[in-house]
């Protein structure tokens, strides 16, 4: 069970996390990059906001999972990179959606990763079948990663901010 200061981090953390995805897609589709101040400024809050909830709920774990998180998204995603097709910027974006994903634990990070690559899929397989789009054709990531990490925690915030506002006691953030 999470006390009310510990779910309203939490929540500010998921609330700048979804600023920035909207700013940083809305970037990626216009011109297919993710601009490093962005990402940058956007990998700052959100861990001044993980200290926040870890301070908040007095559990250093809860810091030390999201940055593990954080660091193991980079490393899967740069091997991305590095095999090739995977911009540079997303790798860096990783470092921001493991952060966030990893407040909510594990499974959160691997759901959370795993569905942005699945929705990008998805969207490939219909562009290349209505020829809209062809092998080489160039995919802005950063939305995909934004929209599987969002979908992932909406559960879990729903059912925190309606604890919050019905007072129905704390709510407890289902264990990924």
């Amino acid at each position: 069970m999470l006390d009310e200061p510990t779910t309203i981090s939490i929540l500010a953390l998921w609330a700048w996390f979804g600023g920035w995805a909207i700013a940083l897609s809305i970037v990626d589709i216009r011109e297919h990059r993710l601009p490093n101040k962005m990402v940058a400024l956007a990998l700052a809050g959100t861990l001044l906001l993980a200290v926040v909830a870890a301070t908040a709920s007095g559990d250093p774990w809860l810091l030390l999972r999201a940055a593990a998180a954080s660091v193991a998204a980079v490393l899967a995603f740069g091997i991305g990179h590095f095999i090739g097709g995977m911009g540079m910027g997303d790798v860096k974006y990783a470092a921001v959606t493991g952060l966030a994903l990893g407040t909510l634990g594990w499974g959160a990070v691997w759901w959370g990763h795993l569905l942005g690559f699945v929705l990008a899929g998805g969207v490939v397989v219909v562009g290349l079948l209505t020829g809209r789009m062809h092998r080489r054709s160039a995919v802005p990531f950063g939305p995909f990663m934004a929209l599987g990490a969002i979908l992932v925690a909406t559960p879990s915030l729903v059912s925190a901010l309606l604890a919050l506002l019905t007072q129905s006691g704390p709510p407890e953030f289902p264990a990924w």
